[in-house]
């Protein structure tokens, strides 16, 4: 009798206990989620690559999900006022703000942005790593790092290197190679990589540091050549271009970066349920792919490891910032 008892009394708080987790699933706000549309803001202009990737995620959360993810571009600034907008937004789930490796370098450079990139946002994600390449003019004599330093060594200050502008990933990449290799070169800063292209391409530009997508194209018609890349390892794409660490600089690594954020504030449930979904898509062997063909590497973080790497890459780019006295536009 006592033990039919015992069966009974733990029959009914077995279910209490099972009523009790589903009705706090029922009330989870990702239970529902998404239950209207959600906007992806890029602080960049529509039709490059980086709002190209937004642009893919949200087409697949849409097809997933039924409810359309948007992007909205707000460019201008430096990427500040796409994230400023993203600041002011309730932390209800419905505002991603896609950032690059300019959101860990903007606080350093610029003396105030509306933005706290540790306490204003909450990692989702982050999406790919770009290693960065440079690349030459086919009438610059070096063909490889090594040459360029013997080069800039034996005649101080007569090559040039450009970019894409002051405060981007690959000039702050390459103010960290100067200082490496103590490199003397004029410095030329483009608005954007195609201006720097003909100038590159005519000659009157000697190097050009940029991402892979940027150049690949021109690098196998051999309109221009590669001579090195500042992954921590070689590039897929260009097996025989060595790293800047295998020339002579252990341990350099300068690697570009996209990723997505929400406002601080974000039900945890719900980040981890975009996490989830967004590394899915991020995973499929025809989106890494496409990816991969473009130089860049498929990451999908954690949450955690994003903030990490966030907090990290602050740290890296202070320095860089400080020591080199670069000062913006």
């Amino acid at each position: 009798m006592l033990n039919k008892t015992m069966r009974l009394i733990v029959q009914a708080l077995v279910g209490i206990t099972l009523a009790s987790v589903c009705a706090a699933q029922a009330q989870s706000p990702a239970a529902k989620y998404p239950e209207r549309p959600i906007r992806i803001i890029v602080p960049f202009p529509a039709g490059d690559g980086i709002d190209m990737q937004a642009r893919l995620i949200g087409q697949h959360l849409t097809e997933k999900w039924g409810q359309q993810v948007l992007v909205e571009n707000r460019p201008g600034a430096g990427t500040l006022i796409g994230t400023e907008a993203a600041v002011k937004a309730p932390a209800d789930g419905y505002t991603i703000l896609l950032v690059t490796t300019t959101y860990s370098i903007n606080p350093s450079l610029h003396p105030k942005v509306p933005y706290d990139p540790l306490k204003d946002f909450t990692p989702l994600i982050q999406t790919t790593a770009i290693p960065l390449i440079v690349v030459a003019s086919p009438t610059f004599p070096p063909n490889n790092l090594n040459e360029v330093i013997a080069l800039a060594r034996q005649k101080p200050g007569t090559m040039s290197m450009g970019n894409s502008g002051i405060g981007t990933s690959a000039h702050i990449a390459m103010e960290l190679l100067r200082m490496a290799a103590k490199l003397d070169y004029v410095h030329v800063p483009y608005k954007g990589i195609p201006p720097a292209m003909v100038d590159l391409l005519s000659g009157q530009l000697n190097m050009l540091s940029t991402s892979p997508a940027q150049v690949m194209g021109s690098i196998r018609e051999g309109k221009i050549k590669p001579i090195a890349v500042t992954g921590a390892k070689r590039m897929p794409l260009l097996p025989n271009v060595a790293t800047v660490a295998e020339s002579g600089m252990p341990g350099f690594e300068a690697t570009a970066w996209i990723g997505l954020v929400m406002p601080a504030g974000t039900p945890r449930d719900i980040v981890a349920k975009l996490n989830s979904e967004i590394a899915a898509i991020l995973n499929r062997p025809e989106i890494k792919a496409r990816f991969n063909n473009d130089g860049s590497e498929i990451i999908a973080s954690s949450p955690e490891a994003f903030g990490a790497h966030i907090s990290s890459e602050l740290q890296k780019w202070a320095k860089v910032i400080k020591d080199a006295g670069i000062k913006p536009q």
